[in-house]
């Protein structure tokens, strides 16, 4: 995988039992569903960010890591170094929109705890936007001279900003 939990212990993204090495009965759970969403938007994310042709390389490069059965790739690696703040951004960001609901077979119900329950709306906001920025820091990169993928092409959904009323 392009990233890990760890992007989720500390800071801006932190989720409550996101640890690693620790006694916590939670932390593992936490980090399992962490995990999932990483595998499940990776592929999307470098298909947006990288387009169809690098984004699917740049996913089966990370697959065969991962299965311990590739060489590393000095460009590849170059590339997916710059995207791992930005993939924890988004990754954060489809967590916050699915934070506050769980899907049983009668529908959706609010989750409840202890603990009183914010619109996640601001957070999702401030998150995606972050993103943005470093996507287009990457994009920068991308048009110089020191990248080695001149073929590389943003969707612009990853290009564009977003605000509280969804316009």
């Amino acid at each position: 995988m392009l990233i890990d939990c760890t992007y989720f212990t500390d800071g801006p993204r932190q989720i409550l039992n996101a640890t690693l090495g620790t006694v916590n009965p939670n932390a593992n759970e936490v980090c399992s569903a962490i995990e999932a969403y990483i595998a499940k938007f990776q592929k999307p994310f470098l298909v947006g960010v990288l387009g169809k042709e690098v984004g699917k390389t740049a996913h089966d490069y990370i697959k065969s890591l991962d299965a311990e059965e590739a060489e590393r790739d000095v460009d590849l690696d170059m590339v997916l170094e710059q995207l791992k703040e930005p993939f924890a951004d988004y990754v954060f960001f489809k967590i916050l929109r699915d934070s506050s609901s769980q899907a049983t077979m009668t529908g959706l119900v609010r989750l409840k705890s202890a603990n009183n329950y914010v619109a996640p709306i601001k957070r999702q906001v401030s998150t995606w936007n972050e993103m943005v920025e470093a996507i287009a820091d990457f994009r920068d990169w991308c048009d110089s001279d020191e990248c080695p993928f001149p073929d590389i092409e943003t969707s612009d959904n990853f290009k564009s900003k977003i605000n509280t009323f969804n316009l």
